[in-house]
């Protein structure tokens, strides 16, 4: 695949910096591109339905807590 092609398939995302310090930690940690431990952990969540409900879960308190 073309160095082209592969940023074709790429977007930019926004994180809250203690959470990007903590994933560009863990993938430093075990030697894997952090956007490949990215693209892992969705592929993950998606396929097991209980985690997919714990991280919706999550996300909906923090959303409200930042309401707050």
């Amino acid at each position: 695949m073309s160095a082209e092609k592969t940023k074709d398939d790429r977007k930019k995302v926004s994180l809250n910096k203690e959470t990007c310090k903590t994933l560009n930690a863990f993938s430093r940690l075990n030697a894997v591109k952090l956007r490949l431990v990215i693209d892992s952990m969705v592929d993950i969540v998606l396929s097991d339905e209980y985690l997919s409900s714990r991280v919706i879960a999550l996300a909906s308190e923090k959303e409200n807590m930042e309401k707050e």
